[in-house]
C-alpha cells in the first residue's frame, strides 16, 4: 500500500501530493509513534487532535522521514482525516518489517 500525504491551498485543492519512501524508523520514534496514537486512553476526537497537537513539532520529524519531500509549511495544510490513517499504516509496515527478521530460537 502506498503512503500518500496531499498538501491543500486555502480553497481546498490538492498543490502537492507526496508519496512516502522506504524509510527505515528508528524504534524510538515508533515508540513515540504508538505513545501518540495510543487510541485506548484516547476516549474522543478532541482528545484525539489535543494528543496530535501536543506532539505535532515530533510528529512531523518522524514522518519527514518518510515523506523527505514536505517542508514545514506542508504539513501545516495536510488534512487530518488523511494523516492519521498514514501514521497508523506506517505503524502497521514497520511491524510488519520487524517480524520478517528471523527467529532462531537457539540464540
Amino acid at each position: 500500500m502506498k503512503n500518500i500525504i496531499n498538501v491543500y491551498d486555502e480553497n481546498d485543492n490538492v498543490i502537492k501530493t507526496s508519496e512516502a519512501t522506504e524509510a527505515t524508523i528508528k524504534f524510538g520514534a515508533i515508540r513515540s509513534l504508538m505513545k501518540l496514537l495510543n487510541v485506548d486512553d484516547i476516549n474522543d476526537t478532541g482528545e484525539l487532535l489535543k494528543t496530535i497537537y501536543k506532539a505535532w513539532e515530533e510528529l512531523t520529524k518522524i514522518l519527514s522521514k518518510c515523506f523527505p519531500d514536505m517542508t514545514d509549511e506542508d504539513w501545516d495544510n495536510v488534512k487530518l482525516n488523511e494523516l492519521v490513517p498514514v501514521v497508523v499504516q506506517i505503524l502497521k509496515d514497520s511491524f510488519s518489517e520487524i517480524l520478517t527478521i528471523p527467529n532462531d530460537s537457539k540464540n
